[in-house]
């Protein structure tokens, strides 16, 4: 028999994966991710190609990339996208950045089943 505790250390990275959604319209990761166990502020892409990879999965093929650098960044208006956030957060939440009605989010969300 499996000791309780291995089988734990074998499903936590499993139970720890990250979901990327789209939010809607002028919504914060926050907001977005509230019924799948919250945002993870820190889980954002360090790359252009981490971003792909997450606008992907969140089902978004962006036209066009630039690197942004805006609060809500990782961001799309639904064609072009901006994936670098801003150098500094100054102690605020990423998660919690909404832009405006025309911005949706790349939200990396805590778990894949809403709650």
């Amino acid at each position: 028999m499996v000791p309780r505790a291995l089988l734990l250390a074998l499903l936590l990275p499993i139970c720890s994966a990250i979901t990327w959604v789209k939010s809607a319209a002028g919504a914060s990761c926050d907001q977005a991710c509230a019924a799948r166990d919250g945002c993870n502020d820190e889980a954002w892409p360090s790359s252009e190609e981490e971003f792909h990879d997450a606008a992907r999965l969140a089902g978004q093929v962006c036209e066009s990339t630039q690197s942004g650098g805006a609060k809500y960044d990782p961001s799309t208006d639904g064609h072009h996208c901006g994936w670098q956030g801003p150098d500094n957060t100054e102690g605020e939440s990423r998660c919690s950045q909404s832009g405006d009605s025309g911005t949706y989010r790349f939200c990396p969300c805590n778990a894949d089943k809403e709650l």
